[in-house]
């Protein structure tokens, strides 16, 4: 079956259209995958997403375009915020250890951090956790939550700031100064 016919019945919710193109892609996609030096784990875990995402958010997508162009840019998006995720790590692992001197194991300190992030996580308004949880935690694009919450961007914006006000203070409050709370805040890009 052609790759335009299988995409229409993707669009139609058609499991067996969707596992056709997944057996027919992913290996193309875990071979992409591998050349931005991506362990067998990462790599599994990026075609795994994509295609979920694929799933997901099939009624976006046009038989008329490549697939195999729509599910690499999904690939490319997921690499890149790994990529940005683990340099934010670095830093964050840093600063923590420059913070901590040689008063603290530095470990305790990311774990009272993340401990911290979290309670205060849970004193969010239900919407604003949502939205704060699908971009930090899940990398949504705020356009992606927008959508799938049917909100408007300008709306995931503003509770985004709301959440990271909340938990700047939040973490602040406990001590922590503003480089490191940035630092933190970032991680969760």
């Amino acid at each position: 079956m052609n790759e335009q016919a299988l995409v229409q019945q993707l669009i139609s919710g058609d499991p067996a259209a969707f596992r056709t193109l997944y057996e027919r892609y992913a290996p193309r996609l875990a071979a992409f995958s591998a050349k931005f030096h991506a362990s067998n784990a990462e790599t599994d875990e990026i075609v795994q997403e994509t295609f979920i995402r694929t799933w997901v958010h099939r009624h976006r997508l046009d038989p008329g375009q490549p697939f195999e162009a729509y599910i690499i840019t999904i690939a490319k998006n997921l690499i890149y915020n790994h990529v940005r995720k683990i340099g934010h790590q670095q830093n964050y692992f840093r600063e923590v250890s420059a913070h901590a001197g040689k008063q603290e194991d530095p470990a305790v300190q990311i774990r009272e951090l993340q401990d911290l992030i979290g309670k205060a996580m849970q004193q969010l308004p239900e919407k604003c956790r949502a939205v704060f949880r699908k971009s930090r935690l899940e990398g949504y694009t705020n356009a992606q939550i927008a959508e799938e919450m049917d909100i408007s961007r300008s709306t995931v914006e503003n509770q985004l700031n709301k959440a990271l006000k909340i938990i700047r203070k939040n973490l602040e409050s406990h001590g922590y100064g503003t480089t490191l709370v940035t630092i933190a805040l970032i991680i969760f890009k």
